[in-house]
């Protein structure tokens, strides 16, 4: 996708002026933006259209540029789009832009796997259909069917190395409008992503020279193993993610979330916040250290302490040689303080708040500063000359030091040129800024055991849970100790099973558990601990009535469960599944208080025994676990459901041993 992500030239199948038209406004986008490279249409009949000469076919569009083209916009009918991709890759283009709908979204699949079999001959990378488009600023090339302005070639306001991967146009449009384009580098709209999807275009923006944070827009939940590629990929080239799902009301999905936290991604929850999230970790480089937050207002002062402990940011605890030094060049009516409040008194002082902010930016504590700073809009340019000395003077004491300053604007609409909007967005990208940076390698490890899913076949075996526990077992998950004791044949009476019972109870040690465990159903319920050997036979007599209307194979599978009592402790329930775009392990309290407070945590597969301690240890109710113990049955049980042949497997652990445990194999 290289060349489709920075064309040199360009050809519009299917110019038009009419006005309205997708293949008008990309074209004028372009001429407006200043594209430099190649430009010609398509159009059988005129030979110019808005003063970009046209050619009746793709071929002769090509003589004219005289070379193939980078990028290829197909602003035609649905029916006519495969002819043209075709030709495309017949003719070496780099890609095709298709803004048509008519495709699967209208319900015609065959029209898309048409269009996905013309690129395919080829190779042709092909965003959309029905897509909004492709804006490469700093290509100046705004491949888009709506129109587009972007900043002046020689303004401050280019690119920060902002990108965004949009499954929806309208998030697109929205990105490219807010503060006029300010600080982008590519924007991609996927439309129905029959070719290039969301993982494909992430890996080719982690690889794209100048891209460093991407915002995902998602719909849809994206193949695993290659969204989990594509975020490894991000992670080797140190691209920062925010990302922005959509419908996770009416479809949650703990592993997507899961996997995307492990990839750094930052959460959010509307553009806006995307956008000036992306901004910020766009900006500032990582740093273990606390945060710093300098302004002029009591008022912003105290918001970002607060929202910071929302955040989860550590603000940085001045040393004294530091509040000391800050004392003897703030005001008297000043405190040295983390959040710093200078107060007015040092408006438009560069040189002045140069010294403070550098002193801070010093501080053994310090990784990075942020100056909370909001200009009003539409300041005579005497007046905005006070508000920008004031920040210069911040950003010139944080470069003093070689600390990052970021500026950052509380209120949407009063942002200085530059600046992050929003003091939530900014310390949400600070907080995933001090985390470890995400691993690549594991990244790539929870790829490879994606790709190895057997499908969504149906489960063609239930195990009852004295069968599971043997598995368990075998892969040196510690068991209760117990005893397995076949049900007799339906001719024969109950007197030789509860003998049977009431000897593996004798060896195991009273008091004892029995259970009838079935195939689907786990177990019965825990009878009353057995104390003695007085209370086996009439138990089994029970439960043989009960196990009366098993069918032949069902009981086949059925037996008695004799097992010694658990000791003690918190139970915890571990979930190995694959109900989610990858492999994971999912965690929750066992037992009643598992259902009162219904969190859990999920952990992408493959995982070691002290990712999932630390994962476990997360959950309220759990101070008391040997989470130690359990981590290490927890990761048996993880490297048995990777390897072995299972959709699924729960177990009970209690100090780390199975007390319950039910699984599905696959067919």
């Amino acid at each position: 996708m290289g060349r489709l992500i920075a064309p040199r030239s360009i050809v519009v199948v299917g110019a038009t002026d009419r006005p309205g038209s997708y293949a008008a406004q990309t074209l004028l986008n372009l001429q407006r933006a200043g594209f430099a490279g190649g430009l010609v249409g398509v159009h059988p009949r005129r030979g110019e259209i808005l003063g970009v000469p046209c050619r009746p076919d793709l071929a002769g569009a090509l003589e004219v540029l005289g070379e193939t083209a980078d990028a290829v916009v197909v602003a035609t009918t649905a029916a006519t789009v495969p002819d043209y991709l075709t030709e495309a890759g017949r003719l070496g283009c780099g890609g095709a832009v298709v803004f048509a709908g008519g495709f699967r979204e209208s319900g015609d699949l065959g029209a898309e796997q048409r269009l996905v079999a013309a690129a395919g001959r080829f190779g042709l990378p092909v965003l959309g259909p029905n897509t909004s488009g492709l804006v490469s600023a700093r290509s100046r090339a705004p491949l888009w069917g709506e129109p587009v302005m972007l900043p002046a070639q020689n303004s401050d306001r280019l690119d920060d190395g902002i990108a965004l991967v949009t499954e929806s146009g309208g998030a697109g449009l929205l990105a490219l409008a807010h503060r006029q384009a300010q600080g982008l580098h590519t924007v991609v709209s996927l439309g129905n992503a029959a070719v290039v999807d969301t993982p494909a275009a992430l890996s080719i923006l982690a690889a794209t020279e100048g891209v460093r944070a991407v915002a995902l827009y998602l719909e849809q939940i994206p193949d695993g193993a290659r969204l989990a590629t594509a975020l490894a990929d991000c992670a080797r080239a140190d691209v920062r993610l925010a990302v922005l799902r959509t419908g996770r009301r009416r479809a949650p999905d703990q592993v997507l979330d899961a996997l995307l936290t492990e990839a750094g991604a930052v959460p959010c929850r509307e553009v806006h916040q995307l956008l000036e999230t992306t901004r910020a970790l766009a900006r500032v480089r990582r740093t273990s250290k606390g945060i710093a937050v300098v302004t002029s207002s009591a008022g912003d002062a105290a918001l970002a302490e607060d929202l910071a402990g929302d955040a989860g940011v550590e603000l940085a605890e001045l040393s004294e040689t530091t509040r000391r030094n800050l004392t003897a060049r703030l005001p008297r009516s000043a405190v040295a303080t983390n959040p710093l409040n200078h107060t007015t008194h040092l408006w438009a002082d560069s040189s002045t708040l140069t010294e403070i902010t550098a002193t801070v930016a010093a501080d053994p504590g310090v990784g990075a500063v942020l100056y909370v700073q909001d200009e009003p809009p539409g300041l005579h340019p005497e007046d905005s000359a006070e508000w920008l000395a004031t920040r210069e003077g911040a950003r010139l004491g944080g470069a003093r030091e070689d600390v990052d300053v970021l500026v950052v604007a509380g209120m949407p609409g009063q942002e200085p040129v530059g600046a992050v909007s929003g003091l939530s967005s900014a310390l949400a990208a600070m907080a995933q800024l001090r985390s470890p940076a995400p691993d690549p390698q594991r990244l790539a490890k929870i790829a490879a055991v994606a790709a190895l899913e057997p499908g969504r076949r149906p489960a063609s075996r239930l195990l009852a849970e004295h069968a599971a526990k043997a598995v368990l077992d075998q892969a040196g998950v510690d068991v209760l100790r117990h005893a397995v004791v076949p049900l007799p044949d339906k001719d024969r009476g109950d007197e030789a099973a509860a003998t049977a019972v009431a000897l593996a109870a004798a060896q195991i040690g009273f008091p004892v558990t029995l259970r009838l465990s079935v195939p689907g159903a786990g177990s019965s319920p825990d009878t009353p601990s057995l104390s003695s050997g007085d209370k086996v036979s009439l138990k089994v007599s029970e439960l043989l009535a009960g196990a009366s209307d098993l069918d032949v194979v069902t009981r086949c599978d059925t037996a008695f469960l004799v097992e010694a009592l658990a000791r003690p402790g918190v139970p915890l329930t571990m979930l190995a599944h694959r109900d989610g775009p990858v492999p994971a392990l999912t965690i929750s309290l066992g037992g009643g208080w598992g259902q009162v407070l219904g969190e859990t945590r999920t952990v992408p597969l493959p995982a070691d025994a002290e990712r999932i301690a630390q994962a476990a240890a997360s959950l309220p109710g759990t101070s008391t676990a040997d989470l130690e113990a359990v981590g290490k049955a927890a990761g048996r049980l993880a490297r048995l459901f990777v390897e072995g042949g299972f959709a699924e497997f729960r177990v009970t652990l209690t100090n780390g041993t199975a007390v319950r445990a039910q699984a599905r194999s696959l067919s």
